[in-house]
């Protein structure tokens, strides 16, 4: 399901993306008074970020590797404002989030609570992969320079897709075994997700940073992780 889901809104995006390269531009006259007008080579239209995922709040006891990557895609309508360098950034995006570690999610039916649980140390935990994926609308303020330099801030609301859990590999009691394992009963996950971020760099190539200000589960009902990503963004156009 979630497999489709990001594909419909991985198209989705794209479709949204040809509509806006194809919109009408001011043409330039070449004359001093028309600077204004010279059409701007990347609108930023269509942006990848990818991105490594720090995860905050995660308990001590928890490891996990030292990459765990994931990547966001926004399709955006860039409203300029006229005769200024700034322009209002207006879209809709889908993001993909991974975490590798040595514990599995597991729901507590006593107490209702979602609770790490750490696999024996002969557990290879590469394997143990945690997806989490949302489809977000991004709001973005934007800055960008005659001469090629750009910044942008940014917020994003979204909803919850999926948030799982798999692993294949060695089974924990025989390694000669293998088990395979996927957990898709997450309880008590936020419905929704808000996010800021930021993207500083030059014609179409960008660092990016993002904060997941929603933690991955309610209160008091799951760990209190948060999302923070840092990577490079990419307009296509």
């Amino acid at each position: 399901m979630a497999k489709k889901l990001l594909a419909i809104s991985m198209l989705l995006c794209l479709c949204m993306a040809q509509v806006l390269a194809q919109t009408p531009q001011t043409p330039y006259t070449g004359k001093e008074d028309d600077k204004d007008k010279k059409p701007v080579v990347f609108r930023d239209r269509l942006i990848m970020d990818i991105y490594h995922t720090f995860w905050m709040g995660m308990p001590k006891e928890v490891t996990h590797m030292k990459f765990d990557p994931g990547f966001t895609v926004s399709a955006i309508w860039d409203f300029k404002i006229k005769q200024k360098p700034i322009a209002i950034g207006l879209g809709v995006g889908v993001s993909y989030y991974t975490q590798y570690s040595n514990a599995l999610l597991l729901y507590d039916e006593t107490d209702q609570v979602m609770r790490y649980n750490i696999l024996p140390a002969n557990v290879d935990y590469s394997l143990l992969k945690m997806n989490y994926l949302n489809v977000n609308i991004p709001l973005e303020f934007r800055y960008r320079a005659d001469n090629g330099f750009k910044f942008t801030v940014g917020a994003r609301a979204g909803l919850f897709c999926e948030l799982s859990q798999k692993y294949k590999g060695d089974s924990p009691e025989n390694v000669s075994d293998t088990l395979r394992f996927k957990n898709l009963r997450i309880e008590n996950k936020m419905r929704y997700n808000i996010d800021f971020y930021t993207r500083i760099g030059w014609k179409f190539v960008n660092v990016y940073y993002s904060f997941q200000v929603t933690p991955l589960f309610t209160e008091n009902k799951g760990p209190k992780i948060r999302p923070m990503s840092v990577g490079i963004s990419l307009s296509i156009f």
